[in-house]
């Protein structure tokens, strides 16, 4: 056996991929509640006679759901264990999916709508139960030097999720209730999978440390191939709640801006590209969403060939300020109404967020959400972030049709904003504070201060 002082100087090994990969379902699964709901929501708009308000209700509802699950499974992750919100969230994603898939069985279109809505919302509870929770797990158990390149793998099983879905709406152009029950189907089976595959997993090591769970821990350990070390089988002090607020408000005030700057415009092209860039009637809705697939394709290269390689080198900050800086652009392009009817225009902006998301934005934003908060409170300081980031979201998502009825530009001017505020903010920390952006290459006990004992 390989002798390793800490889980943090371990080597990276077939494990941690392996791990991550299993993990890295929820991501997919989450891109497939946004990019699901944006791709079936004309179907389900024509079938239910959804109005331009109700057009706004899958996204705001599912948006809803995922910041309540993640509000309160994030807590008790902390309580309970990574591991066990993994007994549950998935089961639920699954049925939900499943049921949601037969939407219109009902004459009422009122009770048509109410079953729909109770689904959207079920099936964002579990991805909010899910995604703060496995993260918390991935960044536990990656060695100091391998954070990024780990956690830079659930970004790209995102843009996986999304391309899967959009592969499946090119080949079912135009079936309306077809492409939408098909969809919800999948999604439904790959958490089935998911809730499978997870079985395997151990708890996080940092949790099983904090509650004293050696023999889970020796587990771990024989299939990292490493040995624990006097110095590894540590404890760590266990923080109250309020503290996340008191202690560590400033770095959650950090996580929820980076999340709100990202988190608007994100969520608005996932769930409603189709609808946005349909309202323009430049191309047909196979060649909207073949835009879209070139749109959320190019997030992966970078993500691969770049982040991949560069975030735990030369570091996070100067990662996210290129691109957020080429999301800025982007979004700006779109402000001019005469680009607006320019193809090749809005396959540039399409492109330029899409790289520069993979770059940095997204995955940076990930890192730095979860290195500042100690174990006792990481999954709940991801659950609180993401709750306020889903929330906000959801009620943009909402009054989002009526902003494309005004005019897509709208979209562009409020987005390019948040990038250039995203840009600033983190640009002047990492002057004045770097400690907040430069994580690189540090245990999550140095950049959380967490108080071993």
């Amino acid at each position: 056996m390989v002798e390793s002082k800490t889980y943090d100087d371990a080597m990276l090994s077939g494990t941690h991929f392996k791990w991550t990969l299993i993990a890295s379902l929820g991501d997919f699964l989450d891109a497939g509640m946004l990019a699901g709901t944006g791709i079936t929501l004309l179907a389900i708009s024509s079938l239910l006679h959804f109005t331009t308000f109700e057009s706004g209700l899958p996204a705001l509802i599912s948006l809803l759901g995922c910041a309540f699950g993640a509000l309160t499974f994030g807590r008790l992750g902390d309580k309970f264990g990574r591991k066990f919100i993994y007994q549950i969230d998935m089961i639920l994603y699954a049925v939900a999916s499943i049921l949601l898939a037969i939407t219109g069985i009902f004459s009422s279109r009122i009770v048509n709508i109410v079953w729909s809505m109770i689904f959207y919302a079920l099936i964002g509870i579990a991805v909010g139960a899910d995604v703060p929770t496995s993260w918390s797990l991935i960044t536990e158990f990656s060695p100091k030097n391998y954070r990024g390149r780990l956690m830079s793998i659930t970004t790209i099983m995102w843009y996986v999720g999304v391309l899967v879905e959009l592969g499946i709406a090119i080949a079912l152009y135009n079936t309306g209730m077809i492409l939408f029950r098909v969809i919800w189907i999948f999604l439904g089976i790959i958490a089935i999978i998911s809730w499978a595959l997870r079985r395997s997993l151990t708890e996080s090591p940092r949790f099983d440390m904090m509650k004293g769970n050696k023999s889970d821990l020796e587990r771990s350990a024989k299939l990292l191939n490493i040995n624990i070390s006097e110095e590894e089988n540590k404890k760590f002090t266990i923080k109250k709640y309020a503290e996340l607020f008191t202690r560590y408000g400033w770095f959650l005030l950090f996580a929820w801006f980076l999340y709100l700057m990202w988190g608007i415009p994100a969520s608005t092209y996932g769930e409603f590209f189709p609808y946005i860039f349909s309202s323009l009637h430049l191309v047909s809705l196979r060649t909207t969403y073949a835009f879209e697939a070139i749109y959320f394709g190019s997030a992966i290269v970078p993500g691969l060939l770049i982040f991949y390689y560069l975030s735990d080198r030369i570091g996070r900050t100067p990662l996210y300020l290129i691109s957020a800086a080429m999301a800025a652009i982007s979004f700006l392009l779109l402000v001019y109404p005469p680009f607006l009817k320019n193809v090749y225009v809005l396959l540039s902006s399409f492109l330029l967020f899409g790289i520069g998301q993979g770059l940095g934005v997204w995955p940076t934003t990930r890192l730095l959400s979860m290195e500042h908060f100690p174990t006792s409170l990481r999954n709940s300081g991801q659950g609180f972030v993401w709750f306020t980031m889903r929330f906000e979201a959801g009620i943009f998502g909402l009054f989002t049709p009526i902003i494309v009825a005004i005019g897509v530009e709208y979209i562009g001017l409020i987005s390019g904003i948040f990038f250039i505020l995203a840009f600033t903010v983190v640009f002047l920390l990492y002057i004045i504070k770097p400690e907040y952006v430069k994580t690189e290459r540090k245990s999550l006990e140095e950049t959380s201060y967490d108080e071993v004992i």
